[in-house]
């Protein structure tokens, strides 16, 4: 049975390298089905959620060995149910999470601690939230992403209660949501860009074959792709880029980092992360 850790690797490891850090231990509370961690690098923390204890760690940034977390969101006013996300907003100084099991979005504020009420809670059947799995947000420009079953969900940064989404990207040219593989979601803030994992179903396959064939990474019939978007996109809109699997380009997943100032798009999943070049989609936008 793997042991639950956070592995560092140095910005330009390649092969089979050896992390130069890893955060591993009892000390740490770390459950070994999290798929998630967000860098605040303002603040100089990490945030971990952890599914099985209903909790978001807190580890400083440059932590290290069997350590344990500075803090801990935890307990029955947080309503935190299963999370395996989290997003931070250093800038207004909050953590986001979508719940999964309750179709909503929890907001607690950043350096919040111990059993405490979330601040803000995104629910209702306007949101449109149907089972979302990640949530990512845009400080500069206060928007926030949503991923669910079948779209990707924009919304102002301080939405709360039944607010509708302001642009909804969804539909077969998309190729969005959790059946087609989607699993997260980053924000370009300069270039105002929406950067996603996707999957086109090729021709012949059926709905219930999405449904019942789906692989380690969760991807289910079709071409899997990264797809870039522009802010204010809505509706059924084909993506303005693509990085397709192909046998060269050996997309390993749909996990994303980005890193504009390198021009770099880090992709996670099966065992490995490769780094794609790309500095085309970190332009400024007009």
């Amino acid at each position: 049975m793997s042991q639950p850790r956070i592995s560092a690797y140095a910005s330009l490891a390649n092969g089979n390298a050896l992390p130069t850090r890893v955060i591993q231990g009892a000390k740490t509370l770390q459950a070994r089905t999290s798929h998630y961690i967000a860098v605040d690098a303002v603040h100089d923390e990490l945030a971990v959620p952890n599914p099985f204890a209903q909790a978001i760690l807190f580890f400083r940034g440059g932590a290290n060995g069997n350590e344990a977390p500075i803090r801990i969101i935890q307990g029955p006013k947080t309503l935190l149910n299963a999370p395996d996300n989290v997003a931070v907003d250093p800038v207004h100084r909050e953590v986001f999470t979508a719940s999964f099991p309750t179709d909503s979005i929890l907001v607690f504020r950043g350096d919040a601690s111990g059993d405490v009420e979330p601040v803000r809670i995104l629910h209702g059947p306007n949101t449109k939230l149907d089972r979302p799995i990640r949530v990512e947000v845009d400080p500069m420009n206060n928007v926030l992403a949503v991923v669910t079953d079948h779209a990707i969900l924009v919304f102002n940064r301080t939405d709360k209660g039944d607010a509708a989404p302001k642009w909804v990207i969804s539909g077969p040219k998309t190729g969005v949501g959790t059946r087609f593989g989607t699993r997260d979601v980053r924000l370009f803030s300069v270039g105002k860009k929406i950067i996603a994992g996707a999957a086109i179903r090729g021709p012949g396959t059926t709905r219930s074959a999405e449904r019942n064939e789906e692989d380690g990474e969760g991807r289910r019939g079709g071409q899997r792709f990264i797809g870039v978007w522009k802010y204010g996109d809505n509706g059924d809109i084909a993506p303005w880029a693509v990085l397709n699997a192909t046998p060269i380009t050996k997309i390993p997943g749909s996990r994303l980092a980005l890193n504009p100032e390198g021009g770099d798009l880090v992709v996670g999943g099966d065992g490995q992360v490769s780094v794609y070049h790309l500095p085309e989609i970190f332009q400024q936008r007009d």
